[in-house]
């Protein structure tokens, strides 16, 4: 029997993979992507979408073997591999406008023609504008880490840098790094709280989370940032490095080539600053860390020690926080 083909379009590759894979499976392969373009005069006001012909293996027959040494491109690997490979190969249908100067009869023909086809009225192009310097903002301190004692009665001085926020746009990728479960539980209340459901949630490291799909390499983030796009939420990733730092140094690596739109450390407030300290640095050796959650802030007489991070606080027993600095 012959292979079964169809065409499919849509706004983006990224979108197409996606579908594809969600009601195909992984034995759906594209054998040819088109970027077309719609409409449009002289290439302006143009439409463009994609178009993919994918191939489904006979119905009744087993997929033919993956070569042994191609393993990187068997299921979801041929998928995406075959779309970017289609992607790196497009070419526009229509060869590109020559180069058009703004003070030119071809270009004031060009706007008067686009006035009578799209009923807007036609304007002369203004003539370019000198920039002008735009005057540097004061650079903008964090918040005394070590303050001096406060006098007796006096409260403590208070962060005034803004509390950083988990980014909830679809496809972004959070990644929260702790130790034991304190990611995953800073994840859950995350998506909890934006009124996102589990999908929303992965799992990397040495964390688990029932339920909770894994995501330990670029090519499963990749799988389920795609997801996320379509289902209009983040993904939400806990990274656990166990309860040592004996091999912190694979996992930060692996955090690095994971290229988080956002990054957190989870720690609780409950355990020696020395030793949180220790792990959270060897964390922004590898990647820039861009904010803090905080557990176990009940369960300490001395929440403050978590300001020798220097990082600011966002999220406080699964809530967020009310200011950068404890």
């Amino acid at each position: 029997m012959e292979p079964r083909r169809f065409q499919l379009e849509g706004p983006s590759l990224d979108a197409l993979k996606a579908k594809i894979l969600a009601e195909h499976g992984p034995r759906a392969r594209i054998i040819a992507a088109e970027k077309v373009t719609v409409g449009g005069i002289g290439g302006f006001l143009a439409r463009q979408h994609y178009e993919v012909t994918v191939e489904l293996p006979p119905r009744g027959r087993r997929a033919a073997p993956v070569e042994a040494d191609l393993p990187s491109r068997a299921g979801i690997g041929a998928l995406l591999a075959s779309a970017e490979e289609a992607e790196s190969d497009f070419r526009p249908l229509s060869p590109p406008l020559p180069g058009l100067s703004t003070g030119t009869n071809a270009f004031a023909e060009l706007i008067a023609d686009l006035s009578q086809n799209t009923g807007a009225p036609a304007r002369a192009p203004e003539p370019p504008r000198t920039p002008e310097p735009v005057p540097l903002p004061a650079p903008v301190s964090f918040p005394q880490l070590f303050p001096e004692t406060p006098e007796p009665g006096q409260p403590a001085r208070a962060g005034t840098q803004e509390v950083p926020t988990p980014l909830e746009g679809a496809g972004d990728l959070v990644i929260v790094v702790g130790l034991g479960q304190d990611a995953m539980l800073v994840c859950e209340s995350m998506a909890a709280a934006a009124g996102f459901s589990a999908q929303a949630l992965r799992a990397a490291g040495t964390v688990d989370g029932p339920g909770v799909g894994r995501a330990g390499d670029r090519r499963a983030v990749a799988t389920a940032r795609a997801a996320g796009v379509l289902a209009g939420h983040p993904i939400f990733l806990a990274y656990g490095i166990g309860r040592g730092v004996s091999e912190i140094a694979r996992h930060t690596t692996l955090i690095a080539a994971l290229a988080p739109d956002q990054l957190w450390v989870a720690v609780d407030a409950g355990r020696k600053p020395e030793d949180t300290a220790a792990w959270v640095n060897a964390v922004r050796t590898a990647c820039a860390v861009d904010a803090v959650a905080v557990e176990g802030l009940e369960g300490t007489a001395t929440p403050q020690s978590v300001n020798v991070l220097g990082l600011p606080v966002g999220w406080v027993d699964g809530a967020a926080a009310q200011a950068s600095v404890l």
